[in-house]
């Protein structure tokens, strides 16, 4: 999906901006809301961070990388700049943005499959991982249980398509959502499912499914775009923690 691939492109760039602390275009100011970090919770910059994040090859896909940001050498101000109920659904559900919820640090890549034209829809056309640490697991749990809030009060909703050139322009439908929780490997985590279907006669119709798990001060996040629905798999979940985990 272009469409998704030029979301991530863009997050990245304006995640970058939101570094700078301006936060993004879509943020709102929720107020000066700190949350004071205990001396005993152990935190790393997003430079490490993005250390921890799986490699292309861990995904069974020739892969090219399409975006990534990560939050720097410094832990960021937990002041809070947007949440997911403050985004709108079409907002939130394409955006990979790592910093601006109060966290501390942040990373994500981004990839596309060069292959999937001649495969599809037997194939991921796209996929990306998210690491989002905060300062308290209290703190992390909050942002997951709001992104599990968020995805399943969004049913239906038009996301506009900034890469459609036809006069006026177009936007995609998403429809026939669903999000559930589940556990990866003992851990809290959900998975969200769209189907995505541009409003006009050109473009596929795909899955976009995410799967969130919170662990500890870090929330993770894996997401693809397919043909078939094909799920983020739980076992690279369980790698990702794992990295992430032994970078502390």
């Amino acid at each position: 999906m272009k469409f998704r691939t030029a979301m991530v492109m863009a997050a990245a760039a304006a995640t970058a901006v939101s570094f700078a602390a301006a936060g993004s275009a879509a943020a709102q100011t929720l107020g000066h809301q700190v949350q004071r970090m205990p001396a005993s919770v152990s935190q790393v910059n997003g430079s490490r961070l993005a250390k921890g994040l799986l490699s292309p090859s861990a995904f069974g896909l020739v892969l090219t990388k399409s975006g990534s940001a990560n939050t720097g050498g410094k832990l960021l101000s937990t002041r809070i700049r947007q949440t997911p109920g403050s985004l709108s659904c079409g907002t939130f559900a394409n955006i990979n943005y790592d910093s601006g919820w109060g966290n501390t640090a942040g990373a994500f890549v981004s990839y596309e499959n060069p292959n999937w034209y001649g495969e599809w829809p037997f194939t991921q056309y796209s996929l990306g991982e998210v690491v989002v640490q905060f300062a308290t697991a209290h703190s992390a749990s909050t942002f997951y249980n709001e992104a599990y809030a968020r995805f399943a009060g969004c049913r239906s909703f038009p996301v506009p398509n900034p890469s459609d050139t036809t006069p006026g322009g177009g936007s995609y439908d998403v429809s026939d959502t669903s999000t559930w929780k589940t556990s990866v490997s003992g851990h809290k985590a959900f998975v969200n499912t769209e189907l995505w279907a541009p409003n006009n006669a050109g473009g596929d119709t795909d899955y976009v499914d995410n799967l969130y798990t919170v662990s500890g001060t870090v929330v993770y996040y894996l997401w693809d775009v397919s043909g078939t629905n094909d799920e983020p798999s739980p076992k690279l979940m369980t790698e990702l923690i794992q990295r992430v985990q032994g970078l502390y």
